[in-house]
Parts: C-alpha cells; structure tokens; sequence
C-alpha cells in the first residue's frame, strides 16, 4: 500500500487509509475501548486507558504488528492490525467506530489487507473472533472466511485461502 490511500464510504464521505505511527495509540485506544462493547468478550479490557496507552505505543514502535488506519475529518473511523509479517496473514484486530459500522470500513480494510498478503506471497488471510460476537463472525463469513476451529475456548479460528 502507498502511503496514503484514498476511500469513500457508502455514505459519500471520503476517508484516509494510512500506517498507524506512535502518536496514533491514544486514538486507537479510544475506538478499540468503545468498539470493544460489541465483540461480547469472554474477558473484558480491565487495563486503565493510560496502560492501555502505553500498551499501544510498545505496540507500534516495535515490529512484531503493523496497523491500518481509516481516518478522516480529525476523526479515527477503523483499524487493523497485522502479526508480524503481513505475508503470515494474521490478523489481529479490526475495530470499527459503532456509528460507522456498516458503511464499508471493515470490509474494504479487509479487502486491502487481503491484497497485501497476496503481494507479499500470502497464501490465506486468518483472524479469531470471539465466540460471542455473532455480529463479527456473520461479518467474516459474508467475506468468505471459515470457520476451522477454536482458540482458548472464546475464540473462533477463521480463514481464508487467497
């Protein structure tokens, strides 16, 4: 991906996707907490937001994940977040601002990641969902992923052969 792309929702408005950096974790802490509502976790957040914070900051200065950002008008609509190598295919979050659900963020932050395996020589595109979150897992199926199996008997395994 280039370092800025340009999106537009299904409700007209234009967005940016581009890597998160450092000075992002405060926002992405904000979203992931008020996202974090409709996953129905086996195991809530418990860490203050200043932990979480700091958490998100280690996360992105080091070079075990990678995040995408949909961002527009001083706002954070979306991200998703890569383990490692993005060529592995795992993802490991994807976290939609509610009042923007279902206006295309997540399925184009999919999509473009998906792309980015396939260049990367991927051969498929993995992600756990909690087994609570009909919501996502319905989301994940409408983008071909299946369901293989279960991770820490909360989470679903899915996949996708690219």
């Amino acid at each position: 991906m280039s370092e800025k792309t340009t999106l537009t929702l299904k409700n007209k408005e234009n967005v940016t996707i581009r890597w998160a950096e450092i000075k992002d974790a405060r926002t992405i802490v904000r979203l992931e907490l008020e996202s974090a509502l409709y996953e129905n976790r086996a195991e809530p957040i418990t860490i203050s937001e200043a932990e979480f914070t700091k958490f998100w900051e280690e996360r992105l200065s080091g070079d075990n994940y990678k995040t995408l950002l949909v961002c527009g008008a001083n706002r954070l609509y979306g991200f998703l977040t890569f383990v490692n190598e993005i060529k592995l295919g795992q993802v490991l979050a994807l976290y939609i601002d509610p009042a923007y659900m279902r206006l295309g963020i997540g399925s184009n932050l999919m999509r473009i990641a998906e792309q980015m395996v396939i260049l990367k020589g991927g051969k498929s595109i993995e992600v756990d969902v909690e087994t609570q979150n009909k919501g996502g897992l319905v989301f994940y199926e409408n983008l071909g992923l299946k369901r293989v199996g279960y991770v820490n008997d909360h989470l679903i395994k899915m996949v996708k052969e690219l």
